[in-house]
């Protein structure tokens, strides 16, 4: 089973890759389009909707592309540099465990949102806010509450407007990816972040560095001590 698993990820990383060439170094889709529907995206690119929505998620946790409720799926404005190497963070995924990366992000995101405290604007802290209530909002409807998790940890990333915090993030967040498929309590993860989010964002909003970054420290300590259970 565990094999099969693996092979999916290959897979849906592959077309991540591929999607990200079209759109980032062929320019197939311009930045602020809208991408074609599922099937038809589907059909161009020889795989099927599931590995599609897999490889879709991974663009958006980097910032490619953004899923606007009721519209679509549609190119993001401003694109990273091209020549990502999508392929070394497959490598690195089947070589890294969870608890390794979760670790990795205990170090990485408590230093972020303190630098998010120092450097967001009024609007940031207002689109983070939003973020927050979305994952609230998804879990509520029984949707895909991870993503809306990783969209609001991804606007975290921007607002402490640190270039290599931004470029570290996507290899980290694969973490988020392993621990939903090993977990055997998603309704316990759920409840963590959706009460760990709320913290993090008081301390956001009134910009209070040290409280921010004992908050973040303290959920990422909670999501380790799920691995070990």
């Amino acid at each position: 089973m565990r094999e099969r698993r693996n092979g999916a990820e290959k897979l849906s990383e592959k077309a991540a890759g591929r999607l990200y060439t079209w759109i980032v170094e062929e320019g197939r889709y311009a930045p602020g389009s809208k991408l074609p529907n599922e099937n038809e995206l589907s059909e161009a690119m020889e795989v099927s909707r599931a590995t599609l929505r897999e490889a879709i998620s991974y663009l958006v946790a980097q910032n490619v592309l953004e899923i606007r409720r009721g519209k679509g799926t549609f190119v993001a404005e401003t694109l990273p540099a091209a020549g990502m190497d999508l392929t070394a963070l497959s490598d690195l995924r089947s070589r890294v465990r969870a608890k390794d990366l979760f670790e990795m992000r205990l170090i990485f995101e408590p230093a972020t949102v303190a630098l998010a405290c120092q450097r967001a604007s009024d609007a940031e802290l207002e689109q983070i806010r939003r973020k927050a209530l979305r994952v609230k909002e998804a879990a509520a409807e029984g949707g895909d509450w991870p993503l809306a998790d990783q969209e609001f940890h991804w606007a975290l990333i921007r607002a402490s407007h640190n270039e290599y915090m931004r470029r570290l993030y996507p290899i980290i967040n694969s973490a988020v990816n392993e621990i939903m498929q090993i977990s055997q309590n998603r309704q316990l993860m759920q409840d963590t972040a959706l009460r760990d989010n709320e913290l993090i964002l008081e301390f956001l909003l009134a910009r209070d560095e040290a409280g921010a970054r004992h908050a973040m420290s303290i959920h990422m300590k909670h999501l380790i001590n799920m691995l070990r259970d």
